[in-house]
């Protein structure tokens, strides 16, 4: 595969990043405290209520006007203008001949150096649906409210019917009726990535106060701000939210020990840090969307974004391994920064072509296949009969391969399902 980086002009970006972003300060104990969102914007919640619903009754959450969480104020960055070694970028080069993910799906990165200020963005440009990794800054949220008095994490809350939530998560599997503390909550939306935990602190804590909360740490974009409705994350945002929540544990506060804790017993080990490191993390993955967000504590700290849209990939070791060749790789040299007098604006960023999917040809790799053949059924083709006749390939022989992974192809949703699912389906109709 023949690479080309772009070294793209960021002026505009770097402004964006500076005016907005949470900056590294001189002295690293010294933060101030946050200033005060607009009360209108933020509502006060001042007691709530949940209760196991019946026939005839529905939990209620009542809510008032809440106070608001508040936004680090800090220094300007260091002056100095710094740039990967050459080595960092030969060895990059090769991670990406490596995986042929890069030609088939969208791939984002974004480091940034704590200490200096230096950032790396590839692919900046895109945007991901964020799934778990939203998570993260929501629990921040709670945790802000919490030190302004309008959160108290000893709260109980019941786990009701309503509440119930498939997909990640442990509570699924309790009986209703359980009662749980909001820091319990929090434990588990980040420990476990719990969506029915999500999905009570939510209705505790309502979207438009996390939504003011996101605007006052500077996300600029509308759908990286918000909790519901498809909410997005893309480079520039996973930067502010590493810096903030980089920012809430070193403050030393009554609760960053509990953030610290719940982010560093996540499951799912994605992104790695270098050796006797702390890897502060939430990982994101839904239907594609594979993601993991990271602050590493070490000799030297960053943040470490990498987000894909491993579109219908089953993810597995050789997707986890793809995670931890990229961190390993910046791992190694986020000590190594050097001064650079081309990099004036202290960030670089990367872009690489990537073909058009109608000029793909079918890999052999079975997983990529399976990937590629069920893009075109959703994109292109209306059958897979269509996309065989176009593409001159030979159905049995892809049935064959894609039934070795255990998937089998169905005329109703026009994709390759897993086997098990399609059993299940039919069992229903009949």
């Amino acid at each position: 595969m023949c690479v080309r980086f772009r070294f793209i002009a960021v002026a505009v970006l770097v402004a964006l990043i500076l005016c907005s972003c949470v900056e590294v300060v001189s002295d690293p104990d010294n933060y101030a405290e946050y200033a005060a969102v607009t009360a209108e914007t933020v509502p006060k919640q001042t007691e709530t209520i949940m209760e196991t619903s019946t026939a005839e009754e529905t939990t209620s959450v009542t809510s008032e006007t809440q106070t608001a969480p508040t936004e680090a104020v800090t220094e300007a960055p260091v002056s100095l203008a710094y740039d990967m070694p050459d080595e960092f970028y030969i060895r990059l080069e090769e991670i990406i001949e490596k995986y042929p993910h890069f030609e088939l799906y969208d791939i984002s990165l974004a480091y940034t150096d704590f200490g200096t200020g230096f950032t790396l963005m590839i692919n900046p440009d895109k945007h991901y649906f964020s799934a778990s990794v939203m998570k993260a800054p929501y629990m921040l949220y709670i945790y802000r409210l919490a030190l302004d008095g309008a959160a108290d994490l000893g709260q109980k809350l019941v786990y009701t019917e309503n509440y119930f939530r498939e997909g990640t998560g442990v509570l699924k599997d309790m009986e209703f009726g359980t009662e749980f503390t909001v820091e319990e909550l929090i434990g588990y939306a980040l420990e476990e990535s719990d969506n029915a935990a999500f999905a009570m602190l939510r209705a505790l804590y309502p979207e438009d106060g996390y939504t003011a909360f996101m605007e006052s740490l500077g996300i600029g974009h509308e759908e990286d701000s918000r909790a519901f409705n498809q909410p997005q994350i893309c480079c520039e945002s996973s930067v502010i939210l590493t810096r903030a929540i980089y920012d809430f544990i070193l403050e030393g506060n009554e609760y960053s020990e509990n953030l610290k804790y719940h982010m560093t017993h996540s499951r799912n080990a994605m992104i790695l840090g270098g050796e006797g490191s702390e890897v502060v993390r939430k990982y994101g993955w839904y239907e594609g969307y594979f993601h993991d967000m990271a602050v590493i504590l070490g000799e030297n700290d960053y943040g470490l974004t990498i987000m894909t849209n491993f579109d219908l990939l089953p993810t597995n070791t050789r997707e986890y391994r793809f995670f931890w060749d990229l961190s390993s790789l910046i791992a190694e040299f986020s000590g190594q920064l050097a001064e650079s007098d081309e990099n004036t604006d202290n960030m670089v960023t990367l872009s690489f072509d990537r073909p058009e999917v109608k000029e793909m040809a079918l890999p052999k790799d079975p997983y990529m296949l399976l990937s590629v053949v069920n893009m075109k059924l959703r994109d292109q083709y209306s059958s897979f009969e269509a996309l065989c006749d176009d593409m001159e390939a030979d159905p049995g022989s892809i049935s064959a391969v894609l039934g070795g992974l255990g998937y089998t192809y169905s005329e109703e949703v026009n994709q390759f399902v897993q086997a098990m699912i399609e059993e299940e389906q039919e069992q229903q109709e009949n």
